[in-house]
């Protein structure tokens, strides 16, 4: 950051408005953490990363980094949590397997935290040791490398997964290239004012850049929160992306049978059916989809809520299971085809078949 004139601590237009991007990027993390879809966390995180960043511009403009002296190296550890986060929500949203060590891709991250907390415990006077590792945080150009790393794994990602020709694809595709557009200006605003900081012609309205894409960032995340929240759990519509032309009925009920497709496919594929445990919301974990997207898709296409949609794949595999095996013991199906309760299947089965699992079976054998 470039030098400024010694002043006392104080607030102009611009750090206004960045601390109302910090105090909005705050409001949004709690959002999406408290929202209870484990996917959408990443996106918490990393808005909290650059509320964080802003955060420490905003004190070190106004000197009141003098008076809060505890963020002053902590940026880099911010900066360089942004990349993995980022790679983990596009790597959910295009489900792909997440791995149990992605915690290695946050390394570099939590190295930059140890120079950090001997910083913090000399504030605290419990230390008077060096503080180790600090040329890590003064290597700028190794943190834009790293964040460069990630963007390209990123932009591969979207370029390898990218084909298909169903709506809820090319709708993905485009929210995708929105996130990592944004990204990319991220980084360029980054590298490009360690170059300019080094021309004479300088000032310190070329430090803003690096706020102003966080805060876009912000602001464009918390656009979609607001007024398309479904964005963020799989849920794509046509007033989102496409133009006004192609906003018809046509596109949702398009989109509606692609995703009961998907839905109908991995039932009968997977059958998670047999899950007793089975919620609604698992299952749309599984999927990739908001619980909202799910119900709806659900109670459109097939006329059935979540519980009566997955009894009814459960009463079908009883009936497979009864046909296939003549040995299959009555007492236990219930249990093995997803039902937690006999009487709760002994019910269902004969409302859908007529008659009790025992008379099925004996039927089947007198045939």
């Amino acid at each position: 950051m470039n030098s400024m004139l010694q002043a006392a601590p104080s607030l102009d237009t611009w750090t206004s408005i960045f601390l109302f991007a910090v105090a909005m990027g705050l409001f949004l993390f709690v959002m999406l953490i408290s929202g209870g879809n484990r996917k959408n966390y990443p996106i918490g995180f990393l808005v909290l990363a650059f509320s964080v960043i802003i955060f420490q511009y905003v004190l070190y403009w106004t000197r009141y980094e003098e008076v809060f002296p505890y963020l002053v190296i902590f940026p880099p550890v911010c900066y360089y949590v942004t990349g993995p986060l980022l790679y983990l929500y596009f790597l959910n949203l295009y489900q792909r397997k997440v791995h149990f060590n992605y915690g290695i891709h946050f390394l570099p991250a939590f190295i930059i935290l140890i120079p950090n907390l001997i910083l913090w415990l000399k504030y605290l006077g419990f230390t008077e040791m060096k503080i180790h590792l600090l040329w890590l945080v003064q290597r700028p150009w190794l943190m834009i490398a790293h964040m460069a790393v990630y963007a390209f794994l990123i932009f591969r990602l979207i370029r390898k997964y990218r084909k298909g020709e169903g709506e809820y694809t090319k709708i993905r595709n485009k929210w995708g290239n929105v996130l990592v557009s944004l990204y990319g200006l991220f980084i360029i605003a980054l590298a490009s004012y360690y170059i300019l900081v080094k021309f004479p012609f300088f000032n310190s309205e070329w430090d803003y850049s690096i706020c102003i894409t966080m805060s876009v960032s912000i602001y464009t995340i918390g656009y979609f929160i607001i007024k398309q929240p479904q964005v963020f759990d799989g849920e794509f519509y046509s007033q989102l992306f496409l133009p006004i032309k192609n906003k018809t009925d046509n596109f949702e009920t398009s989109l509606m049978n692609e995703l009961y497709e998907k839905l109908t496919a991995y039932m009968q594929s997977e059958k998670p059916y047999t899950d007793n445990e089975l919620r609604l919301v698992h299952l749309a974990d599984q999927l990739g989809f908001s619980t909202h997207l799910l119900s709806k898709v659900i109670n459109k296409k097939s006329g059935m809520n979540f519980n009566q949609f997955v009894n009814d794949y459960r009463l079908d595999e009883a009936q497979r299971l009864l046909a296939e095996n003549g040995t299959y013991s009555v007492k236990s199906i219930y249990f093995d085809v997803g039902f937690n309760n006999k009487a709760t299947f002994y019910n269902a089965f004969k409302r859908k078949f007529n008659c009790t699992p025992l008379q099925y079976k004996q039927r089947l054998q007198e045939s």
